[in-house]
This record gives C-alpha cells, sequence and structure tokens, in this order.
C-alpha cells in the first residue's frame, strides 16, 4: 500500500511572507516528489517562482543543509539536515510512550499500522508507520498526507468530539467518492460517526481503496484533546474475519497509552 496525492491539496499560501512561502512549497514539493529529485528549472515553473528568486531560496536551503544539490545532474533534494532542526517533533514525551506500544501491537497482530496527526486543516499527516510479516506493506512515507475525510482516521478523529465541533467539520465537508463504496451522503456520515462512537473503533472497508479495510482509533492527550489517530490496514478478506479480535487489542493498546501519559479520554471511550 504505497502513498498517493491524488485527493490532496496543497494549502494556499496566505500572501504574508512571499519569499518564507515560496520556501515552504520548495520543500513541500521535493517531499512529495521523493525519492526523486528535481532542477531548478522544473521548480520554478511547476511552483510559479521566477528563477532568479527560486535559485536564491534553493541557494540558502542548502546552505543550511536543508537540501542538497549535485553539480552532475543539477539536481536538489532534501537532506538530512532539516531533521535535526525538526527533531523534537518526532520525540514527543507522547511519542516516546505511542512507539513501543504500537510496535507490540503490530508484532502480535502481525498486520500493518500507520500513525498520523490531526492538523489544523483536519488533514493529517503520517507521523510513523510500523510494517509486519505480512501480505500487505505499508509505504506511506512519514509527512503524507491523508485528506480530512480519508474515512477511518476522520471518523476515529470526529466520532468522540462534541456535536458542536462535528457540526463545524461537517459544514467544510466536501465528499469524495474515492470508490464506489465511499459514503458521499451528509446524514450517512452522521450516522457512522455516530455508530463508530458506539462501536468503540471506527471502521472502513473499501471506502479509501478497493479491496482494503481499516480499523482506527484516536489518542487523546491530558486536556481531553485527539493528538493522534492510528489505524491497521489490511485486505478485506484478511482484516474483516479478524475486526473483533483486531479492534479489541487496539482498545487495549490506547488504553495503555492513556494510562501512561495520564490522558483527558471521554469517560465513554474503550478502557
Amino acid at each position: 500500500m504505497s502513498a498517493g496525492n491524488d485527493y490532496v491539496h496543497t494549502p494556499r499560501a496566505p500572501g504574508i511572507v512571499p519569499a518564507l512561502e515560496n520556501g515552504i512549497a520548495i520543500i513541500s514539493y521535493l517531499n512529495r516528489k521523493a525519492p526523486r529529485a528535481a532542477t531548478l528549472a522544473e521548480m520554478a515553473s511547476t511552483l510559479g517562482i521566477s528563477r532568479s528568486h527560486c535559485h536564491s531560496l534553493l541557494k540558502t536551503l542548502t546552505h543550511f543543509e536543508w537540501l542538497s544539490f549535485d553539480d552532475e545532474t543539477k539536481k536538489y533534494r532534501l537532506q538530512s539536515g532539516i531533521l535535526s532542526d525538526t527533531s523534537s517533533l518526532l520525540n514527543s514525551p507522547i511519542i516516546s510512550v505511542v512507539r513501543p506500544l504500537l510496535t507490540e501491537l503490530v508484532d502480535r497482530l502481525e498486520l500493518p499500522c500507520v500513525l498520523s496527526e490531526p492538523m489544523s486543516d483536519d488533514s493529517f499527516i503520517v507521523i510513523d508507520r510500523f510494517n509486519a510479516h505480512h501480505i500487505l506493506e505499508v509505504n506511506f512515507p512519514v509527512g503524507h498526507r491523508f485528506p480530512r475525510n480519508a474515512p477511518a482516521q476522520m471518523r476515529a478523529y470526529l466520532a468522540w468530539q462534541t456535536p458542536e465541533r462535528i457540526e463545524r467539520w461537517m459544514q467544510n465537508w466536501h465528499p469524495v467518492a474515492y470508490t464506489e463504496t465511499s459514503t458521499t451522503d451528509a446524514q450517512a456520515l452522521r450516522t457512522e460517526i455516530g455508530a463508530t462512537r458506539r462501536r468503540g473503533y471506527a471502521r472502513s472497508i473499501g471506502e479509501f481503496t478497493e479491496g482494503l479495510m481499516a480499523l482506527a482509533l484516536p489518542i487523546f492527550d491530558r486536556t481531553g484533546r485527539v493528538v493522534y489517530v492510528y489505524n491497521i490496514s489490511s485486505l478485506v478478506g484478511t482484516l474483516l474475519p479478524r475486526e473483533d479480535e483486531v479492534a479489541r487489542e487496539m482498545q487495549r493498546t490506547a488504553s495503555l497509552i492513556h494510562r501512561a501519559i495520564a490522558a483527558g479520554a471521554p469517560l465513554d471511550f474503550p478502557s
């Protein structure tokens, strides 16, 4: 299962600091293209930046080792220096608890798992992935962005929110038919969000990718805010017969995480 960006839209630049916005656009573009590199001409043309301005930005980013430049191919790619300036994001106290427990979960179930973080635009950014000895390998890179209505993540995120928060989310909902079984009716979606809370976990069967099924749960912080969502995916024929078992193990893992970080999970959240 590999990443794709067909349904992901880059946030529009606000026009406050154009140079900074263009620099961010370059980083985002190279991240989406990875592992392939890109030339100055390609980025300037695709991103709508003048060649001279783009060249200055690329030289600056290369100086700070956020990018590397190949003299032979004349191409740029992301360099690991960017990680040293963002490493705290991947080493938060909660993440240090979550990672080993999700690793144990994947080892027990022998099914792959993806950990993502809800963003301000309601999309979900991949923070980590955990593969197993399984027919399906997860190949969503860290930084991949799932759209706001990716069924499993979205339902896991919304199910334990207040009715007011759900309605605000629905006001900006634009249904997308990822597959023939995708939910595109507003009332049907509201019903499924409620069913997710009563069931105790989110589920999606062939709604985002044909033939694939996913189960998902949120992770809350001490204030009761959803800070992460983790989901387990596999072929429908593999995961559906094991749904009850997998859901129980996921709920058990969520309970262990929440106890370890003293989370403020809702009272009706599975424990």
